[in-house]
């Protein structure tokens, strides 16, 4: 290992909480720079892709760790089969879902409950376990490597990494096969992919902490997305109950979603995640990491991929303060905002059985 050119207490290093956008530019824009002049210099002989595939093998990564993540991926599949089917799908007539979400119902209980307990673990790790300093301090994480070795990291920051990469695999197939299919479905299966690399090259080269981190900024809003729609789910029985705390708790929460989009995924990510990994990355981490640029790179994907969800959400404010209408997920087929066929007819559609074969025309439209 070629330890880092600074250290932490050096002036020329810019260390904050949290930088601003342009600092961030700037210093990112700086950082860059610096690596690809840096680049032949460190790596004279690097040949893509033979170079990419021969760093792969020299990865810390071992066969007993792929098959846990696999055998907990294939546990999470089979634990959300039968769980949809001994609790879900009992409890939904007792609850009187509508039948118009009946079909959706049941993804979005499975995946509330699994944010719930991911992010609530998440949030004791990096906030309150006092382990770590990756909020308050984003570019500690780089401290232990002026000596020669990466940050020490506990159980937790292990088990975090086991359980969202068979997550993701889980999703994949989950995307594919147990899932409704939306607009933005095939994003959703690169997305799976690009986080399945950057926590395999980010776990195999010692960037734990980087990785965990990107986790605590992304799931607590999957888990608000889910607890706004089961609100919106609940809060009209089919039998015409109307509940009006579940329609106050999804109000609350779908404007929850949209400010912790903002604030986790494009304020503190850039601006924390990005400023700890490509300029502190750059200065303060080991000089011939193998995968630093393809890492910096999915980084960079996913903070574009936030900016494209959040066109979606920002359309689905936009048109419930019009309208006044409830919030809905506008990549489902299945919704007023996008079929434009009313809600009462998309229920009975539904109660006649002829949903999917609607909902199938919309899409060949939309294609």
């Amino acid at each position: 290992m070629i330890r880092p050119e600074y250290n932490l207490t050096d002036p020329f290093i810019y260390r904050v909480p949290t930088v601003d956008y342009i600092t961030c530019v700037k210093l990112c824009s700086q950082s860059l720079a610096h690596y690809l002049y840096r680049f032949p210099k460190v790596f004279p002989n690097y040949r893509f892709p033979d170079s990419f595939f021969e760093d792969l093998k020299n990865i810390d990564l071992t066969c007993p760790q792929l098959a846990l993540v696999c055998f907990v991926a294939f546990l999470l599949t089979i634990g959300r089969h039968y769980f949809v089917k001994q609790f879900v799908l009992p409890l939904m007539p007792l609850l009187g879902v509508p039948i118009l979400h009946r079909h959706k119902f049941p993804e979005c209980i499975w995946k509330f409950l699994y944010y719930l307990v991911t992010w609530s673990f998440s949030l004791y790790v990096h906030i309150f376990s006092g382990r770590y300093r990756t909020f308050q301090d984003p570019l500690s994480v780089w401290e232990s490597w002026h000596e020669g070795y990466p940050p020490r990291v506990y159980w937790d920051i292990h088990f975090i990494y086991v359980t969202q990469a068979a997550f993701y695999v889980h999703s994949i197939y989950a995307t594919l096969y147990m899932d409704i299919w939306r607009k933005d479905s095939t994003l959703m299966c690169i997305h799976h992919f690009i986080a399945l690399a950057l926590i395999g090259l980010s776990y195999g080269s010692g960037h734990v902490l980087e990785g965990a981190f990107v986790v605590f900024l992304h799931d607590n809003t999957d888990m608000m997305l889910e607890l706004t729609k089961l609100s919106v789910y609940l809060k009209k029985r089919e039998n015409g109950e109307y509940y009006p705390w579940l329609n106050v708790l999804g109000n609350v929460s779908f404007v929850s979603f949209a400010i912790m989009w903002f604030v986790f995924r494009l304020y503190w990510y850039p601006l924390k995640l990005l400023y700890m990994t490509v300029y502190g990355g750059v200065y303060l981490g080991p000089q011939d990491s193998p995968f630093y640029a393809y890492l910096g790179i999915m980084l960079m994907v996913l903070l574009f991929m936030n900016i494209y969800w959040f066109n979606f959400i920002v359309r689905m404010v936009i048109r419930v303060c019009q309208t006044g209408e409830e919030p809905e997920d506008n990549r489902e087929f299945d919704t007023v905002a996008v079929s434009g066929i009313p809600k009462e007819k998309l229920s009975e559609l539904a109660r006649v059985g002829k949903l999917a074969a609607a909902t199938k025309e919309i899409k060949k439209k939309g294609d």
